[in-house]
């Protein structure tokens, strides 16, 4: 490549190039003629033609006959070498030049290192260059100046993990890995499956074959292959190979290897339709449970439904507009919250009270053990309001809206997080009093929690989960590669898991944030997930389906539905998953019969009553 572009020869001449010394750069001077603009390499990366691909503006009205003189230096080594090219016509305006119109140029290098290593790569080792272009009237002195300061941080291709070449699989779902880019920073990469014909060699089918599998935008060097792709065919033989990127350029292929699906199978048959629901809209609200077993829930098309065990209708009531949330309180009584405020009604659905001053609301309400009910509205105050009689008694303003729901700890005292990127920690008092114990700001909004476990805060705001003490004070930070779209839930071992936009369920340890496992659903992760006594997890996606995975990540079965599932899933005592859908639809399916896992942040505000409160009454303490 190097000899391609650069033809060393001498050239004769008029006015020799200046004598370029190590360390020394010819001084810019004022108000030239000629503006410089090389044309920007790209990111990381600089190769030899990359010199030569320069516009130059010539401003004034008369044509010069030109030669370019080229220094680069190294931020550590100084001048590593210099090129002059030949002599061309420059007229007025704009024109882009390219070592074509430039040859033959003579080069001068000044490291024997730096010169085998462009010899060899056809671009040059990491670095920090600076590449200064200067324009020389023919015979004459400088008339334009420019150039660019570029760091270099070479990438090598992925190499491939698993499965090992040519092997035999059992699972329907293989996790592919393979070792990183160096450096790892920034990397994304693309895996491509083919299935190989009789007699294909493997490079040849990957070039030349359609994807079985194409998975781009892959941000950690696994994947595990998505329950939603089409599965493998039983004696086929596949080939693949990963492409690593660099802020969207190739920065090289692995080797393609093969394996062999020795079994299809799909997921299970567990996760079969106990029954559904139909209401006029589409069903964001998470159900509840009430103690009698009702399935509480709520619809867009304005009413709060209770349904008994087989499904059937036992009532309605009208709320005013969309329902985006449900808590069942200590006693029975019902809260709804939505585009009209709030809503207590009886376990037979007699409405106690409506509170609409709130203005729209979207998180479920909590209920403290001293009588008071507290939640967020949209339009940014934090309410709390007598739930016997519905009457507000204070109000907190915040700067953002409250979407996410607030939790108690056992003191009683109440977390929550805004769209303002603050944390807030009040302690409510008996008469319904509203005191802020302390705040903390974070760089973006909320998108989930709080959350609590062992007397600490969990909560996820942009590509992070945090953890806070009591007090507010930042313990870690655990960063993810997408935007995390869903609550933290945490097992009773402490883990946590969080869904992502990446279409993963990412799992972390509590105690330091270090991320030990990943869930791969194939699709954006729209629910909360919900856990089991066995570590089962259970949650909804935009694919429209409400997935069910294995502690250890392995897909256990999946239950489809019209439209994206965004309601987080309620666990019977006896395994059973409710939730909703978009198709305007309520669900019940049958799981894998544990019920929900104790101990821990297991379900979406904690339990199946969506009551997210870890208060225990002052005369219990």
């Amino acid at each position: 490549m190097l000899l391609s572009v650069f033809v060393f020869s001498f050239l004769t001449l008029s006015m020799p190039p200046p004598v370029a010394f190590p360390g020394v750069r010819t001084p810019p001077l004022p108000q030239l003629p000629v503006e410089v603009e090389l044309l920007s390499p790209p990111p990381g990366q600089l190769y030899v033609e990359d010199l030569w691909r320069v516009r130059l503006t010539n401003t004034s009205t008369e044509t010069f006959s030109v030669f370019l003189f080229v220094t680069i230096e190294e931020s550590l080594q100084g001048l590593l070498m210099d090129a002059t090219t030949s002599v061309f016509t420059l007229p007025p305006g704009t024109m882009y030049i390219s070592s074509a119109e430039l040859s033959p140029i003579s080069t001068e290098f000044y490291d024997s290192g730096f010169e085998a290593s462009v010899a060899r790569m056809g671009g040059f080792p990491d670095g920090l260059y600076t590449v200064t272009i200067y324009v020389y009237e023919d015979g004459g002195g400088i008339i334009g100046q420019g150039g660019i300061t570029q760091g270099v941080q070479n990438h090598s291709p992925p190499e491939l993990l698993f499965p090992v070449d040519g092997e035999e699989l059992t699972d329907p779902r293989p996790l592919f890995t393979w070792l990183p880019s160096i450096p790892q920073e920034g990397m994304e990469y693309s895996l491509t499956v083919v299935e190989l014909v009789h007699g294909q060699v493997p490079q040849s089918a990957v070039n030349a074959n359609p994807a079985w599998f194409l998975q781009e935008g892959v941000q950690e060097p696994q994947l595990a292959y998505p329950i939603v792709a089409e599965p493998f065919r039983t004696g086929a033989t596949y080939a693949w190979q990963v492409e690593g990127f660099y802020q969207g350029v190739s920065t090289g292929a692995s080797e393609v290897r093969t394996f062999t699906c020795s079994s299809a199978e799909a997921a299970g048959d567990d996760g079969t339709g106990v029954w559904s629901f139909e209401t006029g809209d589409r069903v964001y609200c998470g159900p509840a449970l009430a103690p009698d077993g009702s399935v509480i829930c709520g619809s867009d098309d304005g009413y709060i439904y209770s349904l008994d065990g087989s499904g059937r209708e036992q009532w309605r009531c009208a709320f005013g507009g969309p329902v985006y949330a449900v808590t069942v309180g200590a006693r029975g009584n019902i809260y709804a919250a939505g585009a009209s405020g709030m809503m207590c009604l009886d376990g037979s659905g007699f409405p106690l009270w409506r509170c609409s001053r709130t203005g729209t609301m979207e998180c479920c309400p909590l209920e403290l053990p001293s009588g008071l009910v507290v939640a967020g509205s949209s339009e940014g105050v934090f309410y709390c309001i007598d739930a016997v009689s519905g009457e507000v008694t204070d109000t907190l303003g915040t700067g953002g809206g409250i979407r996410l729901p607030a939790v108690a700890d056992s003191s009683g005292r109440v977390y929550f997080a805004g769209d303002d990127g603050i944390l807030r920690c009040v302690e409510v008092s008996g008469s319904g009093e509203l005191a802020t114990v302390w705040e903390r700001r974070f760089e973006e909004p909320f998108s989930g929690g709080p959350v609590i476990f062992r007397g600490r805060l969990f909560a996820a705001a942009g590509r992070s989960v945090i953890c806070l003490d009591g007090e507010g004070r930042t313990e870690w930070t655990g960063d993810l590669p997408s935007a995390v779209h869903t609550a933290p839930v945490i097992s009773s071992s402490g883990v946590l898991y969080a869904g992502t936009g990446s279409g993963n369920v990412y799992a972390l340890e509590t105690e330091d944030g270090s991320r030990t496992g990943v869930v791969p659903a194939g699709a954006v992760v729209t629910s909360t997930p919900a856990l089991t006594l066995t570590g089962a997890m259970v949650f909804g996606c935009e694919d429209g389906r409400l997935h069910c995975y294995s502690p250890s990540g392995f897909g256990l079965w999946w239950f489809p539905t019209g439209d994206q599932v965004r309601s987080s899933p309620t666990i019977g005592v006896d395994g059973t998953v409710y939730f909703g859908s978009d198709d305007h639809r309520i669900y019940a399916v049958r799981g894998t019969g544990a019920g929900p896992m104790e101990g821990g942040w297991p379900q979406y505000c904690l339990d199946s009553s969506n009551n997210g409160s870890l208060a225990v009454p002052e005369e219990e303490r």
